[in-house]
Protein backbone atom coordinates (compact mmCIF):
# COMPACT_ATOMS: atom_id res chain seq x y z
CA UNK A 1 0.00 0.00 0.00
CA UNK A 2 1.67 3.15 -1.06
CA UNK A 3 1.87 6.38 1.40
CA UNK A 4 -1.17 8.09 -0.24
CA UNK A 5 -3.51 5.05 0.13
CA UNK A 6 -2.62 4.99 3.71
CA UNK A 7 -3.53 8.91 3.69
CA UNK A 8 -6.79 7.99 2.13
CA UNK A 9 -7.37 4.97 4.81
CA UNK A 10 -6.69 7.29 7.51
CA UNK A 11 -8.64 10.28 6.07
CA UNK A 12 -11.86 7.51 5.54
CA UNK A 13 -11.81 6.13 8.88
CA UNK A 14 -11.94 9.75 10.42
CA UNK A 15 -14.92 10.29 8.50
CA UNK A 16 -16.82 7.07 9.16
CA UNK A 17 -16.22 8.07 12.72
CA UNK A 18 -17.71 11.70 12.57
CA UNK A 19 -20.60 10.26 10.71
CA UNK A 20 -20.96 7.94 13.38
CA UNK A 21 -20.49 9.79 16.29
CA UNK A 22 -22.28 13.41 14.82
CA UNK A 23 -25.28 11.32 12.48
CA UNK A 24 -27.34 13.30 9.78
CA UNK A 25 -25.86 16.46 11.09
CA UNK A 26 -22.56 15.97 9.94
CA UNK A 27 -21.25 17.26 6.69
CA UNK A 28 -18.36 15.23 4.97
CA UNK A 29 -17.50 18.76 2.42
CA UNK A 30 -16.82 20.35 6.07
CA UNK A 31 -14.46 18.38 6.87
CA UNK A 32 -12.74 18.27 3.62
CA UNK A 33 -12.62 21.79 3.49
CA UNK A 34 -10.89 22.32 7.36
CA UNK A 35 -8.44 19.30 6.40
CA UNK A 36 -7.41 21.30 3.64
CA UNK A 37 -7.05 24.37 5.10
CA UNK A 38 -4.91 22.91 8.07
CA UNK A 39 -2.81 20.91 5.80
CA UNK A 40 -2.36 23.52 3.41
CA UNK A 41 -1.61 26.26 6.58
CA UNK A 42 1.12 23.45 7.83
CA UNK A 43 2.52 23.19 4.42
CA UNK A 44 2.47 26.75 4.21
CA UNK A 45 4.30 27.46 7.17
CA UNK A 46 7.25 25.29 5.49
CA UNK A 47 7.21 27.90 2.56
CA UNK A 48 9.07 25.49 -0.55
CA UNK A 49 6.15 23.26 -2.96
CA UNK A 50 6.55 19.46 -3.38
CA UNK A 51 5.01 17.97 -6.34
CA UNK A 52 3.76 15.26 -3.65
CA UNK A 53 1.18 17.68 -2.22
CA UNK A 54 -0.99 17.63 -5.52
CA UNK A 55 -0.65 14.00 -5.32
CA UNK A 56 -1.67 13.46 -1.80
CA UNK A 57 -4.40 15.63 -2.45
CA UNK A 58 -5.48 13.91 -5.60
CA UNK A 59 -5.27 10.58 -4.35
CA UNK A 60 -6.35 10.97 -1.09
CA UNK A 61 -9.32 13.18 -1.19
CA UNK A 62 -10.16 13.75 -4.86
CA UNK A 63 -9.33 17.27 -5.28
CA UNK A 64 -7.74 18.20 -8.73
CA UNK A 65 -5.75 21.39 -7.59
CA UNK A 66 -3.16 22.87 -9.95
CA UNK A 67 0.43 23.57 -8.38
CA UNK A 68 -0.47 27.48 -8.68
CA UNK A 69 -3.51 27.35 -7.14
CA UNK A 70 -1.61 24.98 -4.29
CA UNK A 71 1.01 27.75 -3.77
CA UNK A 72 -1.54 30.60 -3.26
CA UNK A 73 -3.23 28.49 -1.24
CA UNK A 74 -0.16 27.75 1.02
CA UNK A 75 0.80 31.45 0.45
CA UNK A 76 -2.45 32.65 2.32
CA UNK A 77 -2.87 29.78 4.84
CA UNK A 78 0.74 30.08 5.73
CA UNK A 79 0.90 33.33 7.12
CA UNK A 80 1.07 33.32 10.76
CA UNK A 81 -1.81 35.89 11.65
CA UNK A 82 -4.51 33.44 10.08
CA UNK A 83 -5.35 30.89 12.06
CA UNK A 84 -7.94 27.98 11.77
CA UNK A 85 -11.42 28.99 13.40
CA UNK A 86 -12.68 25.69 15.52
CA UNK A 87 -15.00 23.86 12.70
CA UNK A 88 -19.13 23.33 13.28
CA UNK A 89 -18.59 19.50 13.05
CA UNK A 90 -16.36 19.83 15.83
CA UNK A 91 -18.88 21.94 18.07
CA UNK A 92 -21.33 19.50 17.60
CA UNK A 93 -18.34 16.50 19.09
CA UNK A 94 -18.17 18.64 21.99
CA UNK A 95 -21.69 19.22 22.42
CA UNK A 96 -22.22 15.13 22.79
CA UNK A 97 -18.81 14.78 24.53
CA UNK A 98 -19.98 16.92 27.47
CA UNK A 99 -23.96 15.63 27.36
CA UNK A 100 -22.56 12.21 27.60
CA UNK A 101 -19.57 12.52 29.68
CA UNK A 102 -17.39 10.62 27.18
CA UNK A 103 -14.11 11.44 25.21
CA UNK A 104 -15.25 11.77 21.74
CA UNK A 105 -13.11 15.34 21.32
CA UNK A 106 -9.69 13.92 22.80
CA UNK A 107 -10.17 10.76 20.47
CA UNK A 108 -11.33 12.97 17.28
CA UNK A 109 -8.07 15.30 17.91
CA UNK A 110 -5.76 12.04 18.40
CA UNK A 111 -7.15 10.60 14.97
CA UNK A 112 -6.60 14.64 13.33
CA UNK A 113 -3.65 14.65 14.84
CA UNK A 114 -2.36 11.77 12.94
CA UNK A 115 -3.92 12.22 9.70
CA UNK A 116 -2.17 15.52 9.78
CA UNK A 117 1.45 14.05 10.23
CA UNK A 118 1.19 11.89 7.76
CA UNK A 119 -0.06 14.47 5.27
CA UNK A 120 2.99 16.86 6.69
CA UNK A 121 5.25 13.70 6.19
CA UNK A 122 4.28 13.13 2.64
CA UNK A 123 7.34 14.71 1.49
CA UNK A 124 9.45 12.42 3.49
CA UNK A 125 9.86 15.35 6.31
CA UNK A 126 7.85 16.66 9.13
CA UNK A 127 9.91 19.77 10.30
CA UNK A 128 10.22 22.07 12.86
CA UNK A 129 7.91 24.44 11.02
CA UNK A 130 4.76 21.99 10.41
CA UNK A 131 5.18 20.88 13.76
CA UNK A 132 4.74 24.55 15.19
CA UNK A 133 1.88 25.08 12.57
CA UNK A 134 -0.08 21.29 13.39
CA UNK A 135 1.03 22.33 16.58
CA UNK A 136 -1.17 25.67 17.00
CA UNK A 137 -3.96 23.94 15.59
CA UNK A 138 -4.72 20.87 17.59
CA UNK A 139 -4.08 23.24 20.58
CA UNK A 140 -7.21 25.51 18.97
CA UNK A 141 -9.19 22.79 19.21
CA UNK A 142 -8.42 21.81 22.38
CA UNK A 143 -8.38 25.01 24.20
CA UNK A 144 -12.26 25.68 22.53
CA UNK A 145 -13.33 21.68 24.36
CA UNK A 146 -11.37 22.28 27.58
CA UNK A 147 -13.36 25.78 27.42
CA UNK A 148 -17.38 24.21 27.74
CA UNK A 149 -16.04 21.98 30.05
CA UNK A 150 -14.71 18.90 28.70
CA UNK A 151 -12.48 16.65 29.93
CA UNK A 152 -9.85 16.30 27.04
CA UNK A 153 -6.27 13.74 27.34
CA UNK A 154 -2.91 15.69 27.35
CA UNK A 155 -2.16 16.86 23.38
CA UNK A 156 -0.36 14.74 21.33
CA UNK A 157 3.42 14.84 21.59
CA UNK A 158 4.76 15.01 18.14
CA UNK A 159 8.27 15.88 19.06
CA UNK A 160 9.84 12.59 18.27
CA UNK A 161 8.47 13.00 14.50
CA UNK A 162 10.05 15.54 13.77
CA UNK A 163 12.93 15.34 10.83
CA UNK A 164 15.23 17.32 8.82
CA UNK A 165 13.86 19.11 6.06
CA UNK A 166 14.56 17.36 2.76
CA UNK A 167 14.92 20.70 0.62
CA UNK A 168 16.04 18.45 -2.21
CA UNK A 169 12.04 17.23 -2.58
CA UNK A 170 10.72 20.56 -2.88
CA UNK A 171 10.34 23.66 -5.50
CA UNK A 172 11.56 27.04 -4.39
CA UNK A 173 9.31 29.78 -3.90
CA UNK A 174 11.36 32.77 -3.38
CA UNK A 175 7.83 34.82 -2.85
CA UNK A 176 6.91 32.63 0.09
CA UNK A 177 10.11 32.82 1.58
CA UNK A 178 10.92 36.26 1.27
CA UNK A 179 7.14 37.17 2.95
CA UNK A 180 8.44 34.08 5.83
CA UNK A 181 11.38 36.41 6.21
CA UNK A 182 9.07 39.39 6.92
CA UNK A 183 6.90 37.97 9.19
CA UNK A 184 9.55 36.68 11.49
CA UNK A 185 11.46 40.10 11.33
CA UNK A 186 7.54 42.06 12.29
CA UNK A 187 6.07 39.13 14.55
CA UNK A 188 5.58 40.57 17.61
CA UNK A 189 2.64 38.57 18.75
CA UNK A 190 2.08 35.03 20.13
CA UNK A 191 1.19 33.11 17.04
CA UNK A 192 -1.78 30.87 19.30
CA UNK A 193 -3.61 33.54 20.78
CA UNK A 194 -7.23 33.55 21.26
CA UNK A 195 -9.98 35.24 22.76
CA UNK A 196 -11.31 34.70 26.19
CA UNK A 197 -13.84 32.19 25.48
CA UNK A 198 -10.95 29.87 24.29
CA UNK A 199 -12.73 29.94 20.60
CA UNK A 200 -10.23 30.95 17.56
CA UNK A 201 -11.33 33.38 15.88
CA UNK A 202 -9.47 34.42 12.90
CA UNK A 203 -10.83 31.85 9.99
CA UNK A 204 -9.02 30.43 7.18
CA UNK A 205 -11.02 30.81 3.95
CA UNK A 206 -9.87 28.88 1.03
CA UNK A 207 -9.85 30.84 -2.54
CA UNK A 208 -8.68 29.17 -5.66
CA UNK A 209 -9.85 31.61 -8.14
CA UNK A 210 -6.00 33.26 -7.78
CA UNK A 211 -5.91 34.62 -11.43
CA UNK A 212 -8.38 37.47 -12.68
CA UNK A 213 -8.36 39.00 -16.42
CA UNK A 214 -11.05 41.84 -15.57
CA UNK A 215 -8.04 44.63 -14.49
CA UNK A 216 -7.12 47.10 -16.79
CA UNK A 217 -3.21 47.38 -16.91
CA UNK A 218 -1.53 50.64 -18.39
CA UNK A 219 1.67 49.34 -20.42
CA UNK A 220 4.68 49.10 -18.76
CA UNK A 221 8.13 50.86 -19.98
CA UNK A 222 8.98 47.08 -21.00
CA UNK A 223 6.79 47.74 -23.76
CA UNK A 224 8.85 50.82 -25.54
CA UNK A 225 12.36 49.48 -24.03
CA UNK A 226 11.26 46.02 -25.55
CA UNK A 227 13.43 46.21 -28.16
CA UNK A 228 17.13 46.54 -26.22
CA UNK A 229 17.30 42.99 -24.93
CA UNK A 230 21.05 42.20 -23.79
CA UNK A 231 21.19 42.21 -20.16
CA UNK A 232 22.08 38.76 -19.34
CA UNK A 233 21.30 38.87 -15.44
CA UNK A 234 19.02 36.36 -14.02
CA UNK A 235 15.75 38.98 -12.90
CA UNK A 236 12.68 37.53 -10.93
CA UNK A 237 10.64 41.17 -12.27
CA UNK A 238 6.74 40.21 -12.05
CA UNK A 239 4.31 42.15 -13.06
CA UNK A 240 2.05 45.50 -11.85
CA UNK A 241 -1.21 44.41 -9.81
CA UNK A 242 -3.35 45.32 -12.84
CA UNK A 243 -2.11 43.42 -15.35
CA UNK A 244 -4.49 41.26 -16.80
CA UNK A 245 -4.33 38.72 -19.97
CA UNK A 246 -5.62 41.17 -21.86
CA UNK A 247 -3.05 44.07 -20.87
CA UNK A 248 -0.17 41.04 -21.78
CA UNK A 249 -1.57 40.73 -25.04
CA UNK A 250 -1.93 44.50 -25.68
CA UNK A 251 1.19 45.31 -24.71
CA UNK A 252 2.85 42.65 -27.03
CA UNK A 253 0.66 44.28 -30.26
CA UNK A 254 1.44 47.57 -28.85
CA UNK A 255 5.64 46.50 -29.96
CA UNK A 256 7.35 47.99 -32.96
CA UNK A 257 7.46 45.24 -35.76
CA UNK A 258 7.19 41.38 -34.78
CA UNK A 259 3.82 40.53 -37.09
CA UNK A 260 5.02 37.22 -37.68
CA UNK A 261 5.90 36.95 -33.79
CA UNK A 262 2.76 38.42 -32.33
CA UNK A 263 1.17 36.27 -35.00
CA UNK A 264 2.33 33.04 -33.76
CA UNK A 265 2.10 34.16 -29.74
CA UNK A 266 -1.73 34.80 -30.36
CA UNK A 267 -1.81 31.31 -32.49
CA UNK A 268 -0.25 29.90 -29.38
CA UNK A 269 -2.49 30.94 -26.89
CA UNK A 270 -5.66 30.44 -28.85
CA UNK A 271 -4.21 26.63 -29.03
CA UNK A 272 -3.41 26.72 -24.86
CA UNK A 273 -7.15 27.69 -24.77
CA UNK A 274 -8.60 25.14 -26.49
CA UNK A 275 -6.86 22.70 -25.07
CA UNK A 276 -8.36 23.52 -21.61
CA UNK A 277 -11.45 23.67 -22.70
CA UNK A 278 -11.05 19.94 -24.01
CA UNK A 279 -9.47 18.77 -21.01
CA UNK A 280 -12.32 20.25 -18.80
CA UNK A 281 -14.85 18.29 -21.09
CA UNK A 282 -12.63 14.84 -20.74
CA UNK A 283 -12.08 15.22 -24.28
CA UNK A 284 -8.67 13.65 -25.93
CA UNK A 285 -6.17 16.50 -26.06
CA UNK A 286 -2.40 16.41 -27.82
CA UNK A 287 0.84 16.06 -26.17
CA UNK A 288 1.84 19.81 -26.09
CA UNK A 289 5.28 21.30 -25.71
CA UNK A 290 5.72 25.30 -23.96
CA UNK A 291 8.90 24.81 -24.19
CA UNK A 292 10.23 27.37 -27.17
CA UNK A 293 13.36 28.51 -29.15
CA UNK A 294 13.54 32.46 -30.22
CA UNK A 295 16.08 33.12 -33.55
CA UNK A 296 17.09 36.02 -34.54
CA UNK A 297 20.36 38.66 -34.63
CA UNK A 298 20.49 40.64 -31.29
CA UNK A 299 17.95 43.30 -30.11
CA UNK A 300 15.46 42.10 -31.46
CA UNK A 301 12.66 42.15 -28.99
CA UNK A 302 13.42 38.12 -28.05
CA UNK A 303 14.01 39.20 -23.99
CA UNK A 304 10.79 41.74 -23.87
CA UNK A 305 8.66 38.59 -25.84
CA UNK A 306 9.66 36.09 -23.56
CA UNK A 307 8.60 38.01 -20.25
CA UNK A 308 5.23 38.34 -21.87
CA UNK A 309 5.26 34.63 -22.36
CA UNK A 310 6.15 34.07 -19.02
CA UNK A 311 3.63 36.18 -17.80
CA UNK A 312 0.85 34.91 -20.02
CA UNK A 313 1.74 31.73 -19.18
CA UNK A 314 0.64 32.44 -16.10
CA UNK A 315 -2.21 33.85 -16.85
CA UNK A 316 -3.53 30.58 -18.86
CA UNK A 317 -2.56 28.54 -15.63
CA UNK A 318 0.48 27.44 -17.77
CA UNK A 319 2.91 28.53 -14.63
CA UNK A 320 2.83 28.91 -10.77
CA UNK A 321 4.15 32.51 -10.91
CA UNK A 322 5.23 33.43 -14.04
CA UNK A 323 8.74 35.53 -13.83
CA UNK A 324 11.23 35.50 -16.18
CA UNK A 325 15.15 34.47 -15.21
CA UNK A 326 17.49 35.42 -18.07
CA UNK A 327 20.65 33.78 -18.37
CA UNK A 328 23.52 32.57 -20.24
CA UNK A 329 26.25 30.49 -20.85
CA UNK A 330 28.74 32.05 -18.16
CA UNK A 331 26.18 31.98 -15.34
CA UNK A 332 25.03 28.24 -16.20
CA UNK A 333 28.89 26.65 -16.72
CA UNK A 334 31.72 26.72 -13.91
CA UNK A 335 35.26 25.58 -14.22
CA UNK A 336 35.43 22.38 -12.87
CA UNK A 337 33.36 19.38 -13.56
CA UNK A 338 30.55 18.44 -11.10
CA UNK A 339 30.49 22.21 -10.31
CA UNK A 340 28.16 23.24 -13.31
CA UNK A 341 25.30 21.31 -12.28
CA UNK A 342 25.36 22.79 -8.88
CA UNK A 343 25.50 26.13 -10.75
CA UNK A 344 22.89 25.30 -13.25
CA UNK A 345 20.77 23.88 -10.59
CA UNK A 346 20.89 27.12 -8.91
CA UNK A 347 19.71 29.28 -11.64
CA UNK A 348 16.84 26.26 -12.69
CA UNK A 349 15.52 26.69 -8.79
CA UNK A 350 15.39 30.51 -9.44
CA UNK A 351 13.27 30.66 -12.63
CA UNK A 352 10.88 27.57 -11.09
CA UNK A 353 7.47 28.27 -11.44
CA UNK A 354 8.55 30.68 -14.56
CA UNK A 355 10.56 31.11 -17.49
CA UNK A 356 13.91 30.27 -17.38
CA UNK A 357 15.06 32.55 -20.62
CA UNK A 358 19.04 31.29 -21.81
CA UNK A 359 20.16 33.77 -24.56
CA UNK A 360 23.12 32.41 -26.98
CA UNK A 361 22.31 29.12 -25.92
CA UNK A 362 24.00 27.51 -28.77
CA UNK A 363 27.22 28.29 -26.63
CA UNK A 364 26.45 25.42 -24.36
CA UNK A 365 27.00 23.18 -27.52
CA UNK A 366 30.94 24.02 -27.92
CA UNK A 367 31.98 20.80 -29.38
CA UNK A 368 32.42 17.08 -28.51
CA UNK A 369 35.18 18.35 -26.07
CA UNK A 370 33.15 20.71 -23.93
CA UNK A 371 31.82 18.45 -20.97
CA UNK A 372 30.81 21.94 -18.99
CA UNK A 373 28.64 22.87 -21.85
CA UNK A 374 27.28 19.49 -22.13
CA UNK A 375 26.45 19.11 -18.43
CA UNK A 376 25.22 22.43 -17.96
CA UNK A 377 22.41 20.76 -20.89
CA UNK A 378 21.95 17.54 -19.30
CA UNK A 379 21.02 19.33 -16.10
CA UNK A 380 18.49 21.62 -17.79
CA UNK A 381 16.81 18.69 -19.68
CA UNK A 382 16.55 16.51 -16.27
CA UNK A 383 14.73 19.90 -14.61
CA UNK A 384 12.44 20.21 -17.86
CA UNK A 385 11.53 16.35 -17.51
CA UNK A 386 11.13 16.26 -13.40
CA UNK A 387 9.11 19.76 -13.14
CA UNK A 388 7.15 19.99 -16.53
CA UNK A 389 4.62 22.19 -14.55
CA UNK A 390 6.49 24.38 -13.04
CA UNK A 391 8.95 25.40 -15.40
CA UNK A 392 9.30 26.13 -18.71
CA UNK A 393 12.85 27.24 -20.98
CA UNK A 394 13.10 29.67 -24.10
CA UNK A 395 16.38 29.47 -25.72
CA UNK A 396 17.87 32.50 -28.25
CA UNK A 397 20.32 32.94 -30.57
CA UNK A 398 21.63 33.24 -33.95
CA UNK A 399 19.00 31.56 -36.44
CA UNK A 400 21.24 29.33 -37.92
CA UNK A 401 23.32 28.44 -34.82
CA UNK A 402 20.08 27.58 -32.59
CA UNK A 403 19.17 25.13 -35.51
CA UNK A 404 21.99 23.50 -35.09
CA UNK A 405 22.02 23.89 -31.02
CA UNK A 406 18.87 22.25 -31.00
CA UNK A 407 19.19 19.07 -33.80
CA UNK A 408 22.64 18.25 -32.14
CA UNK A 409 21.18 16.50 -28.93
CA UNK A 410 17.68 14.39 -29.04
CA UNK A 411 16.94 15.35 -25.64
CA UNK A 412 16.38 19.31 -26.96
CA UNK A 413 15.25 18.60 -30.37
CA UNK A 414 12.34 16.10 -28.86
CA UNK A 415 11.58 18.48 -26.02
CA UNK A 416 11.80 21.96 -28.16
CA UNK A 417 9.19 21.93 -31.54
CA UNK A 418 8.47 25.20 -31.67
CA UNK A 419 10.03 28.42 -33.49
CA UNK A 420 10.07 31.97 -33.35
CA UNK A 421 12.19 34.33 -35.64
CA UNK A 422 12.96 37.47 -35.03
CA UNK A 423 13.74 39.83 -37.92
CA UNK A 424 16.18 42.49 -37.96
CA UNK A 425 13.92 46.22 -37.62
CA UNK A 426 13.51 48.22 -40.76
CA UNK A 427 14.88 51.39 -40.96
CA UNK A 428 11.34 52.49 -40.19
CA UNK A 429 10.95 50.55 -37.59
CA UNK A 430 14.03 51.74 -35.76
CA UNK A 431 12.36 55.17 -36.26
CA UNK A 432 9.76 53.73 -34.78
CA UNK A 433 11.84 52.65 -32.04
CA UNK A 434 13.93 55.92 -31.60
CA UNK A 435 10.73 58.03 -31.04
CA UNK A 436 9.63 55.92 -28.53
CA UNK A 437 12.82 56.24 -26.52
CA UNK A 438 12.24 60.24 -27.14
CA UNK A 439 8.19 59.93 -25.89
CA UNK A 440 9.21 57.94 -22.74
CA UNK A 441 12.16 60.17 -21.88
CA UNK A 442 10.64 63.12 -22.47
CA UNK A 443 12.60 64.48 -25.76
CA UNK A 444 11.14 65.35 -29.24
CA UNK A 445 13.09 65.32 -32.98
CA UNK A 446 12.15 67.75 -35.76
CA UNK A 447 10.88 66.52 -38.99
CA UNK A 448 14.39 67.24 -40.65
CA UNK A 449 15.88 65.61 -37.73
CA UNK A 450 13.74 62.48 -38.74
CA UNK A 451 14.37 62.76 -42.28
CA UNK A 452 17.99 62.26 -41.31
CA UNK A 453 17.91 59.36 -38.96
CA UNK A 454 15.67 57.75 -41.48
CA UNK A 455 18.17 58.28 -43.89
CA UNK A 456 20.91 56.66 -41.30
CA UNK A 457 19.07 53.84 -40.54
CA UNK A 458 17.52 52.17 -43.75
CA UNK A 459 21.36 52.64 -44.92
CA UNK A 460 22.79 50.38 -41.60
CA UNK A 461 19.56 47.90 -42.48
CA UNK A 462 20.58 47.76 -46.64
CA UNK A 463 24.27 47.04 -45.02
CA UNK A 464 23.39 44.74 -42.00
CA UNK A 465 25.58 41.82 -41.21
CA UNK A 466 25.15 39.40 -38.66
CA UNK A 467 26.77 41.96 -36.02
CA UNK A 468 23.51 44.62 -36.88
CA UNK A 469 22.01 45.88 -33.56
CA UNK A 470 18.72 46.51 -34.43
CA UNK A 471 17.03 48.08 -31.38
CA UNK A 472 20.17 48.53 -29.36
CA UNK A 473 22.42 50.77 -31.90
CA UNK A 474 18.92 52.40 -31.70
CA UNK A 475 18.94 52.93 -28.25
CA UNK A 476 23.06 53.53 -28.05
CA UNK A 477 22.23 56.12 -30.66
CA UNK A 478 19.46 58.13 -28.37
CA UNK A 479 22.01 57.63 -25.67
CA UNK A 480 24.42 59.27 -27.30
CA UNK A 481 22.23 61.90 -28.80
CA UNK A 482 20.88 63.08 -25.32
CA UNK A 483 24.69 63.57 -24.34
CA UNK A 484 25.08 65.44 -27.09
CA UNK A 485 22.26 67.84 -26.64
CA UNK A 486 23.30 68.42 -22.86
CA UNK A 487 26.68 69.10 -24.33
CA UNK A 488 25.21 71.98 -26.90
CA UNK A 489 23.34 73.61 -24.56
CA UNK A 490 25.01 73.24 -21.09
CA UNK A 491 26.34 76.88 -21.66
CA UNK A 492 23.04 78.71 -22.51
CA UNK A 493 22.59 81.17 -19.97
CA UNK A 494 18.45 81.23 -20.31
CA UNK A 495 17.01 77.96 -21.49
CA UNK A 496 13.26 77.14 -22.42
CA UNK A 497 11.60 74.22 -21.98
CA UNK A 498 11.90 73.64 -25.84
CA UNK A 499 15.57 74.17 -25.88
CA UNK A 500 15.83 70.74 -22.80
CA UNK A 501 12.97 69.05 -24.86
CA UNK A 502 14.95 68.70 -28.75
CA UNK A 503 17.06 66.88 -30.27
CA UNK A 504 18.71 68.59 -33.10
CA UNK A 505 20.17 67.23 -36.18
CA UNK A 506 23.41 68.76 -34.56
CA UNK A 507 23.08 66.39 -31.89
CA UNK A 508 22.41 63.04 -34.41
CA UNK A 509 25.29 63.64 -36.28
CA UNK A 510 27.71 64.08 -33.48
CA UNK A 511 26.10 61.13 -31.91
CA UNK A 512 27.07 58.93 -35.07
CA UNK A 513 30.39 60.30 -35.19
CA UNK A 514 29.87 62.32 -38.01
CA UNK A 515 29.43 59.30 -40.37
CA UNK A 516 26.52 59.84 -42.55
CA UNK A 517 27.44 58.15 -45.49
Amino acid sequence: MSKFSNIRTEYEELVSFLKKEIGKDFSEESFTLYYTAAIMKIWGSNVLYSPDYHTLLLDAIGLSYTTEQIVTAMGCCGDDERILAVPSFFEELIVKDNTNYTLLSSEFIEKFNNLLVASAMINGDFTLVEAKALSSIISGLHKRAEYVGVKMNALPDNNLKITERKEDSYLQNNRLIEEEAKREKNKSKDESASNDSGRITIPVVLKFNVSSDDSTGNPSHETNTQNADGDHSASNKMSDENESFESLLAKLDNLVGLDDVKRDVHSLMNFIKVIRIRQQRGMQVPTISYHLVFTGNPGTGKTTVARLVARLYYHMGILPQGQLVETDRSALVAGYLGQTAIKTQKVISEAMGGVLFIDEAYSLAGGREDIYGKEAIETILKAMEDHRDELVVIVAGYTELMHNFIESNPGLSSRFSKYFEFPDYTGDEMIAIFERFCAQNGYSVADDTVELLRNIFNRMYENRDEHFGNARTVRNIFEKSINAQADRIAALSHLSDSDLELISTEDIIKAVGGDLH
